[in-house]
């Protein structure tokens, strides 16, 4: 079994090397920039970002405000997956969203900018090959891995300790180092509601038993960050002794989860609901408890006030400890107590909430 599971993973190295070797004979040759770019001659610009995972598509926002911002006269188009589309509807700047669909007319749109947003850590592929797809004039992003082989304006891979959206707002200063952009410190993930959009949220809001004290507990998390159901259950219970009303939210798994537990009197349980609406009727919660998860970015983005629990992963990176009204419980390694996020989750309900 392990000579054979061995000669799989050989089999799949080979080929993803015979793959990227195609797609870099076949794709438009990189040529190193002569010039800086002039932003009065930038007339449409697109942003890259392969991956289908919603927090880092938010993540992106600040960026995006940036190249609106750095290039005012240009369009701007985002290439993403299909599935969280939808958290870029009313977004101001952003001029239309393109999926994988798009590709075979890219090059027609002639595009002045390209930039590949998938993260500096590690070189995609796939978000690489979009933007050498979309033959602009200029094709930016990190420098790591393969990278030199498909985009013509390389960035260092930031090298010290910084908030994602400080990272991906770095492509966008090398491309236009003399705009008057924001400092890091103040750029904020955004979320736009449309028409009517948070009223009826607040009908949703209503509809599950809930007021404007009332807690949403996110119960959703990937591999190693997932918490039991019990744990929110214990922390629901406080809750509801401290006169709380709660709603326990998270996808399928989690729903299938809470079929067979006793919620508490007070308790309710969400039910699926698609992304815009989900986030409008949560943008009304007095606060969310949520892991290091895409509705933890939403939360933040829509103005919730957020206690984030980072088991897994890196606050410094993608926690809001920053922001008021944000606080982070950094348990390094290991999930946490209840005890530890009760005194978070009360610290962050008996303090104001921040205008908006």
């Amino acid at each position: 079994m392990g000579r054979v599971k061995k000669a799989g993973k050989s089999l799949e190295k080979g080929g993803k090397a015979l793959l990227r070797a195609s797609l870099v004979r076949l794709l438009p040759r990189p040529r190193r920039p002569q010039a800086a770019v002039d932003p009065a001659s930038v007339r449409r610009v697109l942003a890259v970002r392969h991956d289908a995972r919603l927090g880092n598509l938010l993540l992106l926002t600040p960026a995006l405000r940036l190249i609106k911002t750095a290039f005012p006269a240009a369009r701007v188009e985002v290439l993403l997956a299909d599935k969280y589309g939808a958290a870029l509807r009313f977004n101001p700047c952003v001029d239309e969203i393109l999926t994988a669909r798009a590709l075979p007319g890219l090059r027609l749109r002639r595009y002045d900018l390209a930039f590949d947003f998938s993260p500096q850590h590690a070189f995609s592929l796939s978000s690489a090959t979009w933007t050498a797809l979309s033959g602009a004039k200029r094709r930016i992003g990190f420098d790591r891995g393969d990278a030199a082989k498909f985009l013509d304006d390389l960035v260092p891979v930031p090298a010290g300790r910084a908030h994602e959206t400080a990272n991906l707002a770095s492509l966008v200063r090398h491309a236009a180092p003399d705009a008057a952009l924001p400092p890091d410190a103040d750029l904020r993930t955004e979320w736009h509601f449309g028409p009517g959009e948070r009223e009826a949220g607040a009908r949703t809001w209503r509809e599950w038993g809930l007021d404007e004290g009332s807690v949403a507990v996110f119960l959703g998390a990937r591999a190693e960050k997932r918490l039991p159901p019990e744990w929110f259950l214990e922390l629901a219970r406080r809750l509801r002794a401290a006169g709380r009303r709660v709603v326990l939210t998270g996808g399928p798994a989690e729903r299938e989860l809470l079929k067979g537990l006793t919620l508490p009197e007070g308790v309710a349980a969400a039910p699926e609901l698609p992304l815009r609406e989900f986030a409008a009727a949560v943008s009304h919660a007095r606060a969310v408890l949520t892991a290091d998860t895409g509705p933890m970015h939403l939360a933040v983005a829509a103005g919730t006030p957020t206690v984030e629990l980072f088991s897994h992963t890196e606050p410094w990176r993608f926690g809001y400890a920053r922001l008021p009204g944000h606080r982070v419980l950094d348990s390094g390694g290991r999930h946490p107590s209840v005890d530890e996020a009760w005194a978070e989750l009360s610290a962050l309900l008996a303090a104001p909430r921040p205008s908006a």
